[in-house]
């Protein structure tokens, strides 16, 4: 089945921690709110930073969280030079490179309005207002073959806590208390070429744009402290104008062994993200958060089926590449907002 090679890039929640830095490194914290409740029936954010100004806390390339290049002290900083009030920040964002034969180095070039970091491989830019650019040449990552058994597919993967423990973690209060929860990006395909060649499967050779939140048991002493569920939006899929044409579409991550659940693209859009044209994806989650933890519990992938034990643990997007496609894609005015009930 074509939703098979989705595989998500964090192998547990704890890939999404921002840890401390080196010494050398930023000293100041971003300023976030620790109680996300306060005033939340107006709405709250529950993304930090979502115009990206703090940089990212960066891994070098590599496969799995447990290779030695994929180690703590292996972090780095990027920063872009557009925000000096935030040089000396610690970044809220992590940055994963999985898979791909290249590392950024720390320092960006101006890249029009923007700061870029690029390789011969892959080049993310950081614009103002918000403005992310990923592109990526799966002829270079994978050498002009498609390698369907290479275990770790090139990705690059942007991740934060929210509720979950770490450096910037903040309390939302548990699903049962939230009437809403509304999500928003705007996404364009700039330039996607799927460079198809012989051997390609459309079962397994993709290149997909998802944005993962976790919807994780964080209360303490609850049974299942710590699973989650994976609720996946799909703003883009090379394959399907429609990502995710299906209700109740869910799998099990071969990665984490936890429940994947697909919303529903027409619940978010009626655009084409294959347009070439900025398209909005929004709207509320809450449901469908909820609905993956009745369908986790019931496979026995959860131990809790309790709403009151689960929050937004954290979230990643980026790009999973696993055919040899040449694309560069775009996200803006990236929003996770809670409303609280009455």
């Amino acid at each position: 089945m074509a939703t098979q090679i989705r595989r998500i890039a964090f192998a547990t929640f704890v890939a999404f921690s921002l840890l401390a830095l080196p010494s050398a490194a930023a000293e100041r914290l971003f300023p976030v709110s620790q109680d996300l409740q306060k005033g939340s029936t107006n709405g709250v954010e529950l993304i930090a930073d979502n115009q990206f100004e703090t940089g990212f806390s960066a891994t070098p390339a590599c496969n799995s969280p447990e290779e030695k290049e994929c180690a703590d002290n292996t972090r780095y900083v990027l920063k872009s030079p557009a925000f000096p009030n935030m040089a000396d920040v610690k970044p809220v964002w992590d940055l994963r490179q999985w898979g791909s034969r290249s590392t950024f180095g720390a320092v960006p070039i101006k890249y029009g309005e923007g700061y870029a970091w690029i390789t011969p491989d892959k080049r993310l830019v950081v614009y103002p207002g918000g403005r992310i650019e990923m592109a990526v040449s799966g002829e270079s990552e994978f050498g002009g073959q498609y390698r369907n058994e290479q275990p770790s597919k090139p990705s690059l993967i942007a991740g934060q806590n929210i509720a979950a423990p770490g450096l910037y973690h903040r309390d939302t209060g548990s699903l049962s208390g939230m009437s809403k929860l509304v999500f928003n990006v705007d996404f364009k395909k700039d330039y996607d070429d799927q460079n198809r060649k012989h051997g390609y499967d459309p079962n397994r050779n993709a290149m997909i744009f998802p944005v993962n939140f976790t919807v994780q048991n964080l209360k303490d002493g609850s049974e299942g402290y710590g699973q989650f569920v994976w609720l996946q939006i799909n703003p883009y899929d090379d394959r399907n104008e429609v990502a995710v044409s299906k209700q109740d579409q869910e799998m099990t991550d071969m990665g984490t062994s936890m429940s994947i659940y697909f919303v529903p693209t027409s619940s978010l859009t009626s655009g084409n993200a294959h347009s070439g044209e900025w398209v909005n994806f929004r709207g509320d989650i809450l449901p469908y958060a909820i609905r993956s933890i009745e369908i986790a519990y019931r496979k026995g992938l959860l131990k809790s089926n309790d709403i009151s034990d689960y929050k937004i643990g954290g979230l990643n997007i980026g790009y999973e590449l696993s055919g040899l496609n040449i694309a560069t894609l775009q996200i803006r005015n990236l929003s996770l907002k809670m409303f609280s009930k009455k």
